[in-house]
């Protein structure tokens, strides 16, 4: 519901209830209640009281308890990828046969994929944290401009009544002593002068009252902190997912090339993720648990703050919480007694102008009427901006958006990066498992070496070679030159070559021819002379 204030011609305020905005009601979110649900436990191992009082060391104490259960997991799986990696390095394969791991690089890939899914939520947990965030301080902008409209119209309003009774009156009471006026109408407006001078410090009086709640309320430090420290939470988290992301394509990749380098590489990169990992999940779930434990009874602690660090006073602290047809603003008397005070202001000054009228002309009566006439007007307007500013209606409204903002956003958002860093965590533990499978399984790269094409005895390749019989019939061998001799594709091996000169020297010597025999023992020469 929102009023409307109009000013009747005596300066009169009037308020008359118009439908338009809402009054919004908060309630809590069920993921605060959630978290508020969560065994409070200190360092004692004792429950203790889930209200949130930061300044209690008792209930800090449950928060660090909470915070270190991750850190605790993660001392713990430290320890037995520790043990793990032991075994692993002393343990010898019988085999040295390798095995194929397309099963096992395709397991990879696919935990790959569902890491960089938890990584997306993560981001997306980030964005909704920064978006509550924007929400609270937004909230807290348009508070703070309330506030800094009240304690503005109030110097307004004090000013103008200021300038009435300094300025203005001395214009009436050169009125009341002029020399047309008689007696009797002389002592009527000094009479009625003086009633205006005592309206306006009525109209202080009451406006102080209303000062003193508003002129020490500053929120703009406030809102300036938090947007610091969430711009810097918000890169942080940001660059650390996205370094997460980069370091599981450059594991995809080696997957698929079978790069054991990379595998090992991405192993320890995975070892320092997962310590980053559990330690911001520790610090989320301690936030998130003291977050659900404001949001399940904000007003409490609100009240606290309030009541110790400004001068707000308590009732106007929960009419504007509560916000209900049944709660009165505080500052009601104070403003009806301003607006009286203004609206007996104004008719005596229509009761001087009546009389004044029948003395003097008219460009001298306004000349000392007008200036005060005007003051009172805007006066009775500053009232009416003041009236507007300390309804419930928008300083309720921006309080329930404030805390959707972090208590229904900021919440959710904080939840999944919770899930996030665990779960991934304990993906990225799997993946290094899968990686030191898989790397025993790829050997080195083996090096090219300098060949001869033309070599027979070279693994061909079946769809580019020639066929066999003409490949050999490129080099037909020479039959003679198999005497003694090794084939001819020993030509191109070094150890050989000494060997295949020594050979064909000796197959290229001439063999001597045998003597001619004697003639006793040749059977065709003659008889011999006896």
């Amino acid at each position: 519901m929102s009023v409307k204030y109009d000013v009747t011609t005596e300066g009169v305020l009037s308020v008359t209830p118009q439908p338009g905005n809402e009054v919004l009601q908060y309630q809590t979110p069920w993921l605060a209640e959630l978290f508020h649900s969560f065994p409070h436990i200190n360092l004692s191992f004792k429950l203790t009281n889930s209200t949130f009082d930061p300044e209690n060391e008792s209930y800090l104490q449950t928060l660090g308890f909470l915070a270190a259960l991750p850190i605790s997991f993660m001392v713990l799986v430290l320890m037995l990828f520790s043990c793990y990696c032991c075994i692993r390095c002393c343990r010898q394969d019988k085999t040295k046969k390798r095995k194929k791991i397309t099963c096992l690089t395709w397991t990879i890939v696919i935990f790959l994929l569902i890491t960089g899914g938890i990584i997306g939520m993560g981001l997306f947990g980030n964005e909704d944290v920064d978006k509550g965030i924007v929400q609270f301080t937004t909230a807290a902008n348009s508070l703070d401009g309330t506030i800094s409209g009240a304690r503005n119209e109030i110097n307004s309003a004090e000013d103008n009544v200021n300038n009435t009774i300094n300025n203005g009156v001395n214009g009436l009471l050169n009125l009341a002593s002029s020399p047309l006026l008689n007696e009797t109408a002389r002592a009527k407006l000094r009479q009625w002068t003086q009633d205006i001078v005592i309206s306006g410090q009525k109209v202080l009086s009451s406006i102080a009252n209303i000062k003193d709640d508003v002129h020490e309320t500053e929120l703009g430090d406030v809102i300036s902190r938090v947007k610091a420290y969430e711009y810097y939470r918000w890169l942080a988290t940001l660059v650390f997912l996205c370094w997460e992301l980069l370091i599981c394509l450059l594991l995809l990749i080696g997957a698929f090339k079978k790069y054991k380098a990379i595998l090992l590489m991405c192993t320890g990169l995975f070892v320092f993720n997962i310590i980053l990992s559990l330690i911001t999940a520790g610090a989320y779930l301690g936030v998130s648990v003291g977050l659900s434990d404001f949001c399940v009874d904000p007003d409490t602690y609100v009240n606290k703050v309030v009541r110790s660090e400004t001068k707000v006073g308590l009732g106007f602290v929960q009419y504007c919480m509560n916000c209900s047809d049944k709660e009165e603003n505080p500052f009601d008397q104070y403003l009806l007694t301003a607006q009286s005070s203004v609206t007996d202001a104004n008719r005596t000054l229509t009761k001087i102008v009546e009389m004044a009228s029948l003395f003097v002309g008219e460009s001298v009566l306004q000349q000392a009427v007008k200036p005060v006439r005007d003051d009172l007007g805007k006066t009775v307007i500053n009232i009416q901006e003041l009236y507007a500013d300390v309804n419930c209606a928008g300083i309720h409204n921006d309080y329930v958006n404030a805390l959707l903002g972090v208590c229904d956003r900021g919440i959710t958002g904080l939840a999944f990066l919770l899930m996030s860093s665990l779960l991934s965590a304990i993906f990225l533990g799997l993946l290094i498992i899968f990686n030191s499978v898989a790397w025993r399984h790829m050997g080195k790269r083996k090096e090219y070496a300098s060949i001869d094409e033309d070599d027979p005895f070279f693994p061909r390749n079946p769809e580019t070679a020639p066929p066999a019989s003409s490949y050999y019939s490129m080099r037909p061998p020479a039959r003679e030159a198999f005497r003694g001799s090794p084939p001819p594709a020993y030509d191109y091996y070094p150890q050989y070559s000494r060997q295949t000169t020594e050979v064909s020297e000796t197959a290229e010597t001439v063999i001597p021819e045998p003597s001619a025999p004697d003639s006793a023992s040749d059977p065709t020469s003659g008889p011999t002379d006896v």
